[in-house]
């Protein structure tokens, strides 16, 4: 196994072999590396480092603010140029609901491996955050499917649906963040 070092400025890990003249996170001199010692398991290591969590979790974000700002371009538009604009929102509207459900399929994964169960104070923030977000990407997904996505009424529901899935995604970031280098030993 390779011989691990830290960085003491920014905390970041890299095989000592690779340290060259500066971090390659932070740029601070080499001297402030120090030697590291892994206490994970592999296994979860290995899980973890796959990141799927926070991948998946960009899908639902890009998609509810892509949904917002496609919006606000068909309540500008008019005829075809609305048309194609809200067949893209039609397809993102039904798409959602499932990303968000694999993204939470994916935090609760990541919060077993990490913290060994998913009932720590902000998974359970996260949890209600993320149910938050779906139900609103159910409505949408209800609107979606069930109006004519060129009528100015659902677009504008779309819009007002759109905005606290937006705080909801933001909110779940900000939690995810806080905890994204935290994890169980061993």
């Amino acid at each position: 196994m390779a011989e691990l070092v830290i960085c003491k400025s920014c905390g970041f890990v890299m095989e000592k072999s690779k340290l060259h003249d500066k971090c390659p996170a932070c740029g601070v001199m080499a001297k402030m590396f120090e030697p590291y010692v892994e206490k994970m398991s592999p296994r979860r290591k290995k899980i973890l480092s796959l990141d799927l969590h926070p991948v998946l979790v960009h899908f639902p974000q890009a998609f509810i603010i892509s949904l917002f700002v496609l919006s606000l371009i068909a309540l500008a538009t008019h005829g075809n140029a609305r048309a194609t604009v809200a067949a893209a929102i039609t397809v993102l509207g039904i798409v959602l609901p499932f990303v968000i459900i694999g993204a939470f399929l994916a935090g609760l994964l990541d919060g077993k491996v990490r913290f060994r169960r998913v009932t720590t104070p902000i998974l359970k923030q996260k949890m209600v955050l993320g149910a938050l977000f779906f139900i609103c990407s159910c409505g949408i997904f209800a609107i979606v499917v069930s109006q004519n996505m060129v009528s100015s009424l659902p677009i504008i529901i779309v819009v007002l649906l759109s905005l606290p899935g937006i705080g909801c995604a933001v909110l779940l970031g900000l939690l995810g963040s806080s905890i994204l280098n935290a994890k169980f030993p061993g």
